[in-house]
């Protein structure tokens, strides 16, 4: 990592919000994304857009970045100086983490009626700002991303959003006095039977790189198959285009088309170790889970082996009378509806009830010990 970018935290965060801003969410929602849907589920639960700060589509090198990264220098030079001198053995990406939870410190401070969103995949950056949350006292709101994300919670929060009972019991392992709101329950539909000629799609995480070895792979799978194309859905984040994959058989989704229309164009989907292969299931749309598309090997989530969706190291002739024999089955479709709901026992309300979040009882006075951006 460059030396320089141990500065980068200084030009994403914002120096001022409005003070109709009560959510703060770090992350652009480009069509599809995690960022997205939290944005699209807040606003449909009655929530006003402009309560919720989000950055614009790129502040890489704009006038915004750099007042950001010149007002905040001369304070984060002398922060660094005493870092280093407390600390020598700091790498840049320690560094980076300590200046990133510094400005994340007191710009919450600053802001002390604004609840940080911490989507469950965490990057680097929701660390810094999860950890700041939690030193300055606003607390942070969790958002359980996928279903998978059922793990102890890191630090504390003083709400959270679920999806599932075991997202619910993470929150209550860390936080037993956060306020637990649902997001929206999903509505398991019924699996399709698959027709003798189906459309195959596709769907990836973002560490396809479209080499060779995996390209093969795709015409492997359509061969298994015996259709005449692929219809390829990549990750919202990707870096991949269509001039990526030359083969006159396989077709891009468009970047903006949403996962439903994606759902309603094929009638069986494979994927690799991509956690939407569950929402596909909820879907209806039958999955088919190999490894060689990313990675990460076999099962990572361990779907396969929950009994949620069929897994197949080798595609064999009658893949497609095996996977039909398998979804035939219906006890896969019980399991998944106890998994990706919340027990009857528990009563939650839905994501409306976050705006008793906004009002959080006094904190202690400002008394910083070190100095701060």
């Amino acid at each position: 990592m460059s030396k320089l970018r141990v500065l980068a935290p200084l030009t994403q965060i914002p120096l001022v919000l409005s003070k109709e801003i009560r959510f703060f969410l770090p992350s652009y929602p480009i069509p599809n994304s995690k960022a997205f849907a939290v944005v699209h589920e807040l606003c449909a639960a009655g929530i006003s857009r402009s309560m919720i700060w989000i950055p614009g589509p790129s502040e890489q090198y704009t006038v915004t970045s750099f007042t950001r990264l010149l007002f905040r220098l001369p304070r984060a030079l002398f922060f660094l100086l005493i870092v280093v001198s407390r600390a020598p053995g700091l790498d840049c990406i320690d560094l980076q983490i300590l200046l990133g939870r510094e400005v994340f410190r007191h710009f919450l401070y600053r802001h002390p009626m604004v609840k940080p969103i911490i989507i469950s995949d965490v990057s680097p950056g929701l660390h810094m700002l999860w950890s700041a949350a939690t030193i300055a006292g606003c607390g942070a709101l969790w958002w359980q991303d996928d279903y998978h994300h059922i793990e102890s919670l890191p630090y504390p929060v003083v709400a959270a959003a679920v999806l599932n009972h075991g997202g619910y019991e993470a929150v209550l392992r860390s936080s037993p006095l956060a306020m637990i709101v649902s997001r929206p329950s999903v509505i398991l539909k019924p699996i399709r039977p698959i027709p003798d000629h189906p459309r195959v799609g596709i769907a990836t995480n973002n560490f396809i790189v479209a080499s060779s070895e995996q390209r093969e792979l795709l015409d492997q799978i359509r061969q298994a198959f015996g259709v005449a194309e692929l219809y390829i859905r990549l990750h919202p984040n990707s870096k991949l285009v269509p001039a990526d994959f030359p083969e006159h058989w396989i077709t891009i989704a468009p970047v903006d088309e949403s996962f439903e229309q994606f759902a309603s164009k094929i009638d069986i989907v494979v994927v690799g170790n991509s956690a939407v292969q569950l929402r596909l299931i909820c879907e209806g749309v039958p999955v088919l889970h190999i490894s060689g598309l990313d990675p990460h090997g076999y099962d990572l989530y361990g779907y396969c082996k929950r009994g949620f969706t069929y897994g197949a190291e080798i595609i064999g002739n009658n893949i497609l009378s095996d996977i039909t024999t398998y979804f035939n089955n219906s006890e896969s479709q019980v399991r998944l509806a106890d998994y990706v709901g919340v027990s009857d026992n528990v009563k939650l309300e839905g994501l409306s009830q976050l705006n008793y979040c906004l009002y959080g009882a006094p904190r202690r006075p400002y008394r910083p010990k070190v100095l701060v951006l």
